[in-house]
């Protein structure tokens, strides 16, 4: 989610009218500095979701969720949690959330599974829940507008959390959400100190590793793989179809933990003002190119959990010239997924 152009709200103005920074992925957006007011390192003041004497980072707003499976990153020192979304009135949508992990329901809610998410859940006061129960919680439609998926405390103590992790969320039914919001209150100290020690993807908008994150003190963390590299080299001529020449390389303790193992090959269109208003992602299979279709990434990956190795190689074609690619500022990215269920970007690949 933090791919999205989020509009993060600065200091309350005079007049008390918001105003906004847009800011793309979770290293800019929340970095531990800022200006006086709704910013992390200083007094809140205006943050929309005040945090109780404490410092907040700030708050975010979007737009409508282009995909149906996101995830957002919640640091160490989170003391509190806030997060929620519209959908039109009168209508029925169904998510499921995962703190640390993917969730692993899949299919749509049936009516009694709903009506009793809508009654027994609650997931919009329990953050402390979210955490703590490594288990799928599900949150649904109340038919009036707001959905509330995450709010409260870590604890009445003021406790917060010892490394950061990625809350997972996926839509099981319903029409896409048409905004959403929310904000984090941390523990400075312990929030900074957690930040300093992320490992940050390769992205031109770095997020932290799709793996819990060193946090600032106390707790066990889930370390990125650190040893893995990956190497592209241009196979085809000026004037020919672009194939590259993809080189994996782990060592033999990676792949003892890590026996099967699925990658992807993705085309990223950055928006411009011809025919993309957003980034648009295309995934290459060794047949051919395909759009993801959530929750079921592995249907577009170009290898789907094959025998691991400490070489491994892939020579794909992108159809398309050097030249025609270039012309939309087209990148190519790689990424995998071990047998822990962690993915990791390895960023972009060509054009280097």
């Amino acid at each position: 989610m933090h791919q999205s152009a989020h509009r993060i709200a600065l200091s309350l103005g005079s007049g008390s009218v918001y105003t906004f920074d847009t800011k793309v992925g979770f290293k800019e957006q929340y970095a531990p500095t800022g200006v006086t007011g709704c910013a992390i390192g200083f007094g809140t003041g205006g943050c929309a979701f005040p945090g109780g004497g404490s410092l907040s980072l700030p708050e975010f707003t979007g737009f409508q969720m282009q995909n149906k499976e996101f995830k957002i990153f919640i640091p160490a020192g989170t003391r509190s949690f806030l997060f929620s979304g519209y959908a039109a009135q009168g209508t029925q949508s169904a998510f499921v959330l995962r703190y640390g992990k993917e969730p692993t329901r899949v299919a749509a809610l049936s009516g009694s599974e709903y009506q009793a998410a809508q009654t027994g859940e609650r997931i919009d006061s329990a953050f402390t829940r979210l955490v703590n129960e490594d288990v799928d919680h599900f949150v649904v439609h109340d038919g009036g507008g707001t959905l509330r998926f995450v709010g409260g405390q870590l604890d009445a103590n003021r406790s917060s959390t010892d490394q950061g992790k990625w809350l997972y969320v996926r839509q099981l039914s319903g029409a896409a959400l048409y905004d959403y919001q929310g904000a984090i209150d941390v523990d400075m100290p312990k929030y900074a100190a957690g930040y300093a020690k992320i490992s940050w993807t390769t992205s031109p908008f770095p997020d932290p590793v799709d793996a819990a994150s060193p946090g600032g003190g106390g707790g066990t963390t889930n370390p990125p793989v650190a040893g893995t590299t990956v190497t592209t080299s241009v196979l085809s001529t000026a004037g020919q179809p672009l194939r590259l020449d993809i080189t994996m390389t782990q060592s033999a303790a990676e792949v003892a933990a890590n026996p099967k193992i699925s990658t992807w090959i993705a085309a990223r269109i950055p928006a411009n003002g011809l025919f993309y208003t957003t980034d648009v992602w295309f995934f290459r299979k060794v047949d051919g190119w395909a759009q993801l279709v959530l929750p079921l990434p592995e249907t577009v990956a170009y290898s789907s959990l094959g025998t691991n190795a400490t070489s491994l190689k892939f020579t794909p074609s992108l159809d398309l010239t050097d030249t025609d690619l270039r012309a939309f500022n087209v990148e190519v990215h790689f990424g995998y997924k071990t047998s822990t269920g962690a993915f990791v970007s390895k960023g972009k690949i060509w054009p280097q």
